[in-house]
């Protein structure tokens, strides 16, 4: 690093350069390292400077506009917000900033005028090399599906979830996946994450199901629907029994106004992209790769989820697709995106709710704060971490199980898929009335998917 003066060093060039002039080539390269240790020069400039070809001179530059004191309350305020993207984080700055300092400590207004000011450029220099840290970062775990014959998957239309650019469509074509959380071990029951996200909006909700079950499934479908600010007008899976099945679409087909129900084109994965990026961004920054198979911590991850997703929705801004095209020379596409929004924004924007729906919608916004809900989270998770720590020692020290089994309300139908009827309050466990049951699910779910027809918005993709 460069510690002479401007003086010094034209004077030290000076007399290397005639040292320069008449030495050989085994003396240059050793007056070459000198110069380039003493002075901190590249190679290739300090060989320009001892040749002639450039003359030295000190650029001063404009210096630092923001200094040590600036970077380090950035930093705490970008960690209390989640550690989001910076471009993100700018995009709600004013909100994170005015959290910081009345919830977790004072900013002085200088520094506040500052951050505010910056630039998300700045702001990824000056945090260069810091670790963005979740609540339970790791890699996404491989997707897993169901195979085999399914007379639902069968009768259900199929065709890419991304045949119309997502800022074409209107709230409502919500796209529902399932990831595990098994910790990379697929034996025994586990508990698994169903996740939908609307596609215009960006809107995301989590749900636990346990074993990814039929029933279970569609609970956890039932409160993602309650979690949503408008309704859900199609349907879009992968391949998998846990949504494809009779006691989905039968359910589907109850209602009054029908969800339309599709599926992606076997063995292309990126049919149902946006849920698929929102399993990481969503549901891995949360749980990453830890397996929870404790039976009472269903209300927990309940909790931990409707959390997650208030925060996500209503103050984690995203961008969307807005044009691409190909490059001239052929190579790659040119993608242009719109200015970085959260999907509370984008749902007050696109007019689909009604004037009590959006007063409801604020006032409920109006009682969140972005960094309560985050340590809530962290609170929650370490509370989930510590009770299923407590359940897999005893479990492997073959110590008794019964505090941890679940309360007869849930059962969390640790038997397969099919056989919620057994479990269900007010049910007598006969034969009988389970296969009238399971005989009148099969009848709604057949007659809904004969019947159903396609929103407007996706008649040309499944037209002839």
């Amino acid at each position: 690093m460069k510690t002479m003066s401007r003086m010094a060093t034209n004077e030290y060039i000076g007399t290397k350069r005639r040292l320069y002039a008449t030495a050989d080539r085994t003396k240059r390269i050793r007056i070459l390292d000198e110069v380039c240790e003493t002075t901190g020069y590249e190679r290739k400039y300090a060989n320009r400077l001892l040749t002639g070809s450039r003359k030295f001179r000190e650029r001063k530059g404009r210096g630092k506009t923001y200094g040590e004191d600036v970077a380090v309350v950035l930093k705490k305020v970008w960690l209390e917000s989640g550690c989001p993207c910076l471009p993100y984080f700018k995009a709600e700055s004013r909100r994170w900033v005015d959290e910081y300092s009345t919830q977790v400590a004072h900013i002085e207004p200088s520094i506040r005028e500052k951050i505010l000011a910056m630039s998300d450029r700045t702001m990824s220099r000056m945090l260069s090399g810091e670790t963005r840290i979740k609540p339970g970062w790791a890699k996404g775990n491989k997707r897993s599906g169901r195979g085999g014959r399914n007379e639902v998957k069968n009768n259900t239309p199929c065709a890419s979830g991304e045949s119309i650019r997502a800022c074409n469509v209107p709230p409502g074509d919500v796209q529902v996946d399932t990831f595990a959380l098994g910790g990379g071990n697929p034996s025994d029951n586990f508990f698994w994450i169903l996740d939908a996200s609307d596609r215009k909006t960006q809107w995301t909700v989590l749900s636990p199901t346990w074993n990814r079950g039929q029933y279970a499934t569609l609970e956890a479908l039932k409160h993602i629907e309650g979690k949503f600010p408008f309704e859900i007008v199609s349907l879009h899976s992968d391949n998998g029994g846990e949504i494809l099945n009779h006691h989905v679409s039968a359910y589907l087909g109850s209602k009054a106004k029908q969800t339309f129900l599709w599926r992606s084109r076997p063995r292309h994965s990126n049919d149902n992209a946006h849920v698929e990026e929102k399993n990481r961004s969503s549901g891995r920054q949360l749980f990453g790769e830890i397996r929870l198979d404790c039976p009472i911590l269903q209300d927990e991850l309940t909790k931990i989820c409707d959390d997650w997703s208030d925060f996500r929705n209503f103050f984690c801004p995203c961008k969307m697709l807005v044009e691409k095209t190909k490059r001239d020379d052929g190579k790659g596409y040119k993608c242009k995106y719109d200015k970085p929004k959260t999907p509370y924004q984008r749902v007050l924007d696109d007019n689909v709710l009604t004037p009590e729906q959006k007063d409801s919608l604020k006032a409920y916004k109006a009682r969140l704060s972005g960094m309560d809900l985050y340590r809530r989270v962290r609170k929650r998770l370490r509370k989930i971490r510590r009770i299923q720590n407590v359940y897999t020692m005893n479990k492997y020290a073959g110590k008794d199980l019964s505090p941890f089994a679940a309360r007869p309300a849930l059962a969390l139908r640790a038997t397969p898929s099919g056989t919620a009827g057994l479990h269900r309050e007010g049910t007598h466990n006969s034969t009988t009335n389970q296969r009238i049951t399971i005989t009148e699910k099969r009848r709604l779910s057949v007659q809904y998917l004969a019947n159903q027809k396609p929103p407007s918005y996706l008649e040309s993709v499944f037209s002839i």
